[in-house]
């Protein structure tokens, strides 16, 4: 059977005017010209339908690809924003940081916070000795 298919995709078309009433000279089948012209235009046709079948996959492809594209953009230019206002946030914690700690208003806290701890210790010492007495 294999060498029956090989022969066939080997044989070359045989292709002869003929007349009505004349015998063929080979086994095969015969087309008039209507049938001729059919086959031809449905081969026609068959190929215009790939075409637009691939145009339409390909258009469609690209869409998708597209639509994609422009979610990934979207959350990039999201993702961007919030980035952006995070280290506007930031930046100005790191300012108020930065004035509620500085040097000579901690100096200050730690005198006056040792001044008033001193005092209260020499009161309640003075306190205790009066009672005792």
């Amino acid at each position: 059977m294999i060498l029956f298919l090989l022969s066939l995709a080997n044989a070359e078309p045989l292709m002869m005017r003929m007349e009505k009433g004349q015998t063929a000279p080979f086994d095969g089948r015969l087309f008039n010209d209507e049938a001729v012209a059919t086959i031809l235009a449905d081969s026609e046709a068959v190929i215009q339908q790939c075409e637009i079948r691939k145009d339409l996959e390909w258009k469609v492809q690209v869409a998708e690809l597209q639509y994609k594209h422009d979610v990934l953009a979207s959350e990039h230019d999201s993702l961007k924003y919030k980035h952006e206002k995070m280290m506007e946030i930031r930046d100005e914690e790191i300012e108020v940081l930065r004035k509620q700690g500085s040097t000579k208003r901690s100096m200050w806290m730690f005198l006056g916070g040792f001044a008033l701890g001193t005092g209260t210790s020499l009161a309640t010492y003075y306190a205790v000795n009066e009672i005792v007495e």
